[in-house]
């Protein structure tokens, strides 16, 4: 039988705590060839007035699972313009306010679909995990503290696996909605059982901070390399949050992988979010190290004094990995096996006497 897995069934089985133990053993694996990852590819349709349908897919096998893993979405984006800086969001356009994501994860031995599950909550922890597995490996020891720009859908998860790292004292947040911001500090101050604290600016929150977290929707720098000193910790969830000071400024630059992901829009109607990539110089790209060999020991920060960034697409190397989700939705079916969840269907479904 294939399981069919929902938001509800990952939701209760998947800690933080599972999830990053899952990302690094595909970032192992991938580090010495037990893993094989296709790069993130974008097709975008334009629909006019910013709005772009985007389907979007990558997929990566980890051999000693025993497992292949396809992620997809389909989503309507928009690309605006609030309070001076360029944003994107995506829009709940399916029936009934929804949105489409689903990871499909195959048996490489049998060539069957083990489960199909929707992506939604292991898609925003997965990111927050990367997050937290690179700051274990990148972060100063002692670090403390804690500065966040972002409250939304994507900075809960990057608390979360922060905080799942330990040893973390101070917690401060900014938002250019103050409301907003008061919210989720609120929120999170009750999750995480200590105060998370709101600030009046970007600068408050990462000033003299260990651990910068940015997690945007925008496609303009919110930080500035000045703000910075020797010693810190940065994390971006996405290019656009960076400007190229930063990555002039930072000593060693964390990606998941150095292959970039593919964009493909007819000419003249590409999204800000393909068009707008950084092209880093050639001094940029030397800087960067592969997740896998970080957390590996083989590179990685190698002074107290040294400026770290691990940040995400937009900056001339991958964005999310197939093998990530491989390994997380392998950890949520073993979990789900176990608590007896998910929803039965045939495999005899999915497999045909006909040669595809």
């Amino acid at each position: 039988m294939t399981l069919i897995i929902d938001n509800d069934a990952v939701e209760r089985v998947l800690t933080m705590g599972a999830c990053i133990d899952a990302l690094d053993t595909a970032f192992r694996a991938y580090a010495t060839g037990g893993a094989v990852n296709r790069p993130r590819s974008h097709t975008y349709t334009d629909r006019g007035d910013g709005h772009h349908y985007l389907f979007k897919s990558m997929d990566g096998a980890i051999a000693d699972l025993g497992v292949h893993a396809l992620r997809l979405s389909s989503d309507l984006t928009h690309e605006f313009e609030s309070q001076g800086r360029r944003r994107r969001r995506k829009i709940p356009a399916a029936p009934g306010g929804r949105y489409v994501g689903l990871v499909l994860l195959f048996d490489i031995e049998t060539l069957v679909p083990l489960a199909i599950m929707q992506d939604g909550f292991l898609q925003r922890m997965r990111v927050g995990a990367t997050s937290a597995l690179a700051a274990r490996h990148l972060a100063r020891p002692e670090a403390r503290s804690v500065g966040m720009v972002g409250s939304g859908w994507q900075a809960g998860a990057q608390l979360l696996g922060l905080h799942e790292r330990g040893g973390i004292d101070e917690y401060r947040v900014y938002s250019p909605d103050p409301s907003r911001c008061r919210a989720f500090c609120d929120e999170f101050s009750e999750r995480l059982g200590q105060e998370v604290r709101p600030v009046a600016s970007a600068r408050a929150a990462v000033d003299g901070v260990d651990i910068v977290a940015l997690a945007t929707n925008s496609h303009d720098p919110v930080i500035e390399a000045g703000w910075l000193h020797p010693g810190q910790h940065i994390g971006s969830v996405q290019g656009g949050e960076l400007d190229e000071a930063t990555l002039e400024l930072a000593d060693v630059i964390g990606v998941r992988s150095k292959e970039e992901a593919t964009f493909h829009y007819v000419e003249g109607h590409a999204p800000v979010e393909a068009a707008g990539r950084k092209r880093p110089a050639g001094g940029i790209r030397e800087k960067m190290v592969e997740l896998g060999d970080i957390v590996a020991g083989t590179s990685g920060r190698s002074s107290a004094d040294q400026i770290t960034l691990f940040t995400g697409g937009g900056t001339g190397a991958s964005s999310g990995l197939g093998i990530q989700f491989t390994a997380v939705a392998y950890a949520v079916l073993e979990a789900v096996r176990d608590d007896g969840g998910g929803h039965e269907v045939p495999t005899e479904w999915f497999t045909q006497i006909y040669k595809p």
